[in-house]
């Protein structure tokens, strides 16, 4: 690396720090406590922020700096995963509509349920799940993906008791939650279907797993298939 990709280099790190320092100041932050935060010279801190507003991506108001309005366009467009999202959409839809229940596909991310598709009929009387919304590790979704994350899918069915979970929650909703699996039996996610009823619809269960096998046969290729492949082809 030359010396002018060093610069560039640190220059960006700089403005990573200065925007990690500033999502975690509701409030705003002054120069000082944003260079104090970062551990950068004031007039480095100055410098870049002032760069960084005047691309939109940090803003000042009375002498304290904010999060600025581009960098929040961009935060929208991130997805925690988009392949699994795109292979989603289409089976979560129809399920929410033949079921007439509130459909989330969720996966575990930084140690979070996290959203990545979601949808609902109307007249659930429950909220629409929407991308990033985090959902409670305790529910039936998030029980599925702790038991995912740890075993192959014999072992995941027999951890949950079943090829789907259903569990009651403390709100009095009902939620039944099937694993996603990849071709190659890598674990994708959860898919999960949420009623306000005191007991799920017969049949609820099945149509669960049939939606959760359609979207395995949408997904592309896990990352783990072709790290294989690569593997055998050598």
């Amino acid at each position: 690396m030359d010396d002018g990709e060093h610069r560039g280099r640190g220059v960006l790190e700089g403005a990573f720090r200065l925007l990690d320092a500033l999502s975690r100041a509701p409030g705003g932050s002054g120069l000082s406590e944003v260079a104090r935060a970062t551990g950068l010279p004031k007039p480095t801190a100055y410098r870049l922020l002032e760069q960084l507003v005047a691309l939109g991506a940090a803003q000042r108001h009375d002498q304290r700096y904010y999060v600025g309005p581009s960098l929040a366009r961009l935060g929208r467009a991130w997805q925690p995963d988009p392949g699994l999202r795109q292979a989603a959409l289409e089976p979560a839809r129809e399920l929410a509509t033949l079921t007439r229940t509130t459909v989330a596909v969720t996966v575990l991310h930084d140690d979070r349920v996290r959203v990545v598709a979601g949808s609902r009929s109307g007249g659930t009387g429950l909220p629409r799940m929407r991308m990033e919304d985090v959902v409670p590790a305790a529910t039936a979704a998030g029980r599925v993906l702790l038991a995912g994350t740890r075993g192959t899918h014999d072992e995941v069915v027999a951890r949950v008791g079943g090829p789907w979970l259903a569990r009651r929650h403390p709100d009095g909703v009902r939620c039944l939650a099937a694993p996603v699996w990849h071709a190659d039996g890598a674990f994708a996610g959860s898919i999960s279907a949420v009623v306000a009823t005191p007991t799920a619809p017969a049949g609820l269960g099945e149509l669960v797993l049939r939606a959760s096998r359609r979207i395995t046969r949408r997904l592309p290729v896990s990352e783990r298939f072709v790290e294989r492949d690569e593997r055998f082809s050598r």
